[in-house]
């Protein structure tokens, strides 16, 4: 079950207690104030001639300030007693449902974001990682030999990033961000995630040798459900692939669950230090020819940006 179908279910279960602790506050005070079954019947009484009134010239609005009059006599005497009948909902404007006039309520979108969060293995560092200030003074300005500078280069496939997160709903490819360590791969992906819970998606972020262990893990015994949230989560990122192990299993698995994201058009984003070359030496057949065939390549070139910035005291 996913995140928000588990949210879902807490959420109908929130609605559903509030509703009981009113009805049992409700019996108790019928059963210590019996007078109000009296003046139930007759509002529904008056509720009725009312009904028939309105059929009639003339006699509706005698009805109706008699059923109003019977009305604010039960109100009066609820306030006297200071009765409380109606449910409290943590929200008051979905009634704890998660549904609000606008579609999805706020309170419900807040907690989803949490829960992914928390689901994603992205570490609290990565909050302060974002799209929209990303730094391209760290980039050298030059151009390379028949090739961008690395700083237009680095604004293009942020522009491309920023446009997939945007139309993510409409994406029928994954992204592989290619190139050397220390280029920025990283903390572009993981602001890719930042932006993706930000809009209430669910992500699982790990690194290859972590999915490794994942998939070798669940191999004869997954209790908690850990391989199906790679398959079904929105966003799917693996940083550093081809540093994991890779056993017969393992690649086995990576395929199936590579074709099967790629069948249900859920994205993923994988980074790698090897070139196209050394994907080719790693991986078999199956893998290469789906990160060709169904992988945006975003190349990454330049000067390793954390010696960059030692350097400059940054």
């Amino acid at each position: 079950m996913s995140n928000k179908e588990q949210l879902w279910a807490a959420f109908a279960a929130r609605h559903a207690e509030a509703v009981w602790q009113a009805a049992e506050r409700r019996e108790q005070v019928y059963r210590e104030n019996p007078i109000l079954l009296e003046m139930d019947r007759q509002i529904t009484e008056a509720g009725s001639r009312y009904c028939v009134a309105m059929t009639k010239s003339g006699e509706a609005e005698s009805a109706k300030a008699e059923l109003e009059a019977l009305q604010k006599k039960r109100a009066d005497f609820l306030a006297s007693i200071h009765a409380d009948l109606e449910p409290h909902y943590r929200c008051e404007k979905c009634a704890d449902t998660g549904m609000g006039p606008e579609g999805m309520c706020a309170c419900f979108r807040r907690e989803l974001i949490a829960e992914n969060f928390r689901s994603s293995n992205l570490d609290q560092a990565a909050c302060a990682q974002s799209l929209e200030d990303y730094d391209f003074s760290l980039f050298d300005a030059a151009p390379r030999e028949g090739l961008l500078s690395p700083r237009d280069n680095m604004k293009k496939i942020h522009s491309l990033c920023r446009d997939y997160i945007a139309e993510f709903d409409r994406q029928s490819k994954s992204l592989l961000f290619v190139g050397a360590t220390g280029l920025g791969k990283t903390y572009l992906s993981t602001a890719m995630a930042k932006a993706l819970l930000d809009q209430g998606r669910s992500v699982i972020y790990l690194s290859a040798p972590e999915l490794a262990r994942r998939l070798e893990g669940a191999r004869f015994k997954d209790e908690e459900g850990r391989l199906s949230q790679l398959f079904e989560a929105d966003m799917l990122i693996v940083d550093d692939l081809g540093t994991e192990p890779r056993t017969a299993y393992t690649v086995g698995t990576l395929t199936d669950l590579m074709d099967q994201r790629i069948r249900l058009r859920r994205p993923m984003l994988f980074s790698t230090n090897l070139n196209l070359e050394g994907i080719q030496n790693a991986y078999d057949e199956r893998i290469v020819s789906r990160l060709v065939g169904h992988f945006i390549y975003c190349y990454f070139y330049g000067d390793d940006l954390r010696i960059k910035a030692f350097k400059e005291g940054r």
